[in-house]
């Protein structure tokens, strides 16, 4: 039994924004059209980045006229797109489904709902200015990410980057601080940066100057053939 447990729990778990669940339904997004971007989500995570027609039906009850329709409208009203990429180490071109528009439009309701609010009780106009600002920077960083990555960013990376600032409390400058050293060492994957972002954690650097030095020293106590390997 235990072990059937644990292989179970093996199978680990999808990673989903608590902003797509609590505010979906504010949307014109129907319960089937959440339930087939979670698929999306899940397969995505598991390293699938444009599952078939047949995966995702293998997971769901819809029939698969009503998948495709489901997945037609979803690109038609631009909740999801479908982008082509090329694999640096293989030079293939594959396609997948990007949830960016998703994110956005997310955004753009929450953006809505504090203008609201801010109309709605005039004492609350200081700090709802605050969390827009604040909120404009970050879609400043996830901007920022995409040019330097030079495409679109994955479902995984968004929320990644997310909890960087959310939950981590890390700030912008330090997350663009760590972009910037990943690009230096030809390391442009968000994991890497995410281990960067650890790494001065663990040596409680919290600003940008206190993160250069640090990385100067490290690069320098490095061997030469070793500065293009990660941390």
């Amino acid at each position: 039994m235990e072990t059937q447990l644990l292989q179970v729990l093996q199978e680990g778990a999808t990673s989903i924004s608590n902003l797509l669940l609590k505010k979906y339904k504010q949307t014109s997004l129907t319960d089937e059209e959440m339930i087939l971007i979670i698929h999306i989500l899940s397969f995505q995570q598991e390293g699938n980045r444009f599952p078939t027609i047949q995966e995702l039906q293998d997971r769901m009850s819809m029939s698969p006229v009503k998948l495709i329709q489901t997945l037609q409208k979803l690109i038609k009203e631009e909740w999801i797109s479908i982008d082509e990429y090329i694999d640096p180490e293989t030079g293939m071109r594959h396609e997948l489904y990007n949830l960016t528009p998703l994110y956005r439009k997310l955004y753009q309701s929450w953006r809505e709902q504090q203008n609201a609010t801010r109309m709605i009780d005039p004492m609350v106009e200081p700090y709802a200015e605050l969390a827009s600002a604040i909120e404009t920077e970050s879609v400043g960083l996830y901007t920022r990410f995409e040019q330097v990555f030079g495409r679109p960013l994955s479902p995984f990376e968004i929320e990644t980057i997310h909890i960087w600032t959310e939950q981590d409390g890390y700030q912008d400058e330090l997350i663009l601080t760590a972009l910037r050293e990943a690009a230096t060492v030809g390391k442009l994957h968000i994991r890497y940066i995410d281990r960067i972002l650890l790494e001065w954690q663990k040596q409680q650097i919290t600003s940008v100057e206190e993160a250069r030095h640090y990385s100067l020293r490290f690069r320098r106590n490095m061997p030469a053939s070793d500065q293009r390997q990660p941390l």
